[in-house]
This record gives structure tokens, C-alpha cells and sequence, in this order.
């Protein structure tokens, strides 16, 4: 009879996160993370076909854990726009997991959740700032290179922002960002590009 695994999928990913979060995405090598679950690198290979597929996996969970904190804006209400609680925790996310938010968004060419994003809060500007939907994908990319600038500065602790500067900071930007397009509209230079 072949021996039960005792290492799951599950369990392997949960621990790469855990190291992640301690040490940088770039501390995620087989023998380390087996030391972390009490195994050797070999139940890892059991599970994934190779490293590659492994880290893949692990950045779509952590891109997962992502979205579901940012799905506490959804639905926590305190009064302020729906749009604005999410630009906070995208920043708060930043702040709160510096080594998970760069390993998600700053590993390779590729933002996993950007599209989700972007899908999100450009129909909660719709909603919240009556603006069509050329105007809300705009804005949406306006203010994501706002807060990615930010967050890259917290991750890489450029500066140590307080809450309240965080919140001020993104407060201003959106509010200058929307006098603009209610001032102006969309134009049809700013329409071009693609995060």
C-alpha cells in the first residue's frame, strides 16, 4: 500500500505564504520551505510539478487573500463612498503586508488582480460619481498609479507614512482627480494605455 501524503497542497502553499510574509518573496526555495512544513523538498514535488508551478500557485492564493481583503470595503459601510474604503485598503494591504503586496504585485511583468480591480472600482465610480464608463476606467488608472507610487514607497520603506497621512494623501489625489473630470471630462488622450 503506497504511503499517505501528510503534506497537502494547502499546507505547502499556507507555509510559502507564511515565509513570504517573514522574509520576501525571495526567500521561497524547495529546501527552506521544507524545513518550514518539517519535511525534506520532496513531498513539495509530490505536490507541484516544480518550483515554478509552486510559486505560481502560491502568488495566485496570495492574489486571492488580496481581493477578499479588499472585499471588506464592499461591504463594511462607514459612511464614505464605497470606492474610497477601497482605495484605503489596497494602501492599508501595503502597509499591513509589505512583503506579500510586493511578492503579488511586484514580481515579474504581471498584476494578477488588476483586472478584477479595475472591474470593481470603475463600476463603483460609475455608481458613486455618475461617471460613464470611459471616465471611471480612467480614473481608476489615474488613481491606481497614485496608490501603486505610494504603496511602492511603504513597501520599500522610502517613507514611513502614518495612517493619517496615508489617508490624506489618497484623499487629496481623488478629490484633484475628480474636480478634474467633472471639470473636464475624458479626453481622448487620456483614454490610451493599459495597466
Amino acid at each position: 500500500m503506497p504511503r499517505k501524503v501528510q503534506f497537502s497542497r494547502e499546507m505547502i502553499i499556507d507555509a510559502a505564504i507564511e515565509m513570504i510574509r517573514a522574509q520576501g518573496g525571495e526567500s521561497i526555495n524547495a529546501r527552506d520551505l521544507g524545513l518550514r512544513i518539517g519535511c525534506s523538498s520532496r513531498p513539495l514535488f509530490t505536490a507541484f510539478k516544480n518550483m515554478n508551478e509552486l510559486i505560481d500557485v502560491v502568488r495566485k492564493e496570495a492574489s486571492e487573500r488580496f481581493l477578499r481583503y479588499m472585499k471588506v470595503a464592499e461591504e463594511t459601510d462607514n459612511g464614505e463612498p464605497v470606492s474610497k474604503r477601497m482605495g484605503m485598503r489596497i494602501v492599508q494591504f501595503a502597509y499591513e503586508e509589505p512583503n506579500l503586496y510586493k511578492f503579488i504585485h511586484w514580481s515579474g511583468s504581471s498584476m494578477p488582480d488588476v483586472a478584477t480591480l479595475s472591474e470593481i472600482i470603475a463600476a463603483q465610480y460609475m455608481r458613486d460619481y455618475q461617471l460613464t464608463h470611459d471616465e471611471a476606467n480612467v480614473f481608476f488608472r489615474q488613481m491606481m498609479i497614485f496608490s501603486l507610487g505610494l504603496c511602492s514607497m511603504i513597501t520599500h520603506k522610502v517613507y514611513n507614512f502614518s495612517s493619517d497621512e496615508i489617508e490624506y494623501l489618497l484623499h487629496t489625489q481623488f478629490a484633484a482627480t475628480l474636480a478634474h473630470f467633472k471639470q473636464n471630462g475624458c479626453s481622448a488622450e487620456s483614454k490610451g494605455g493599459t495597466l
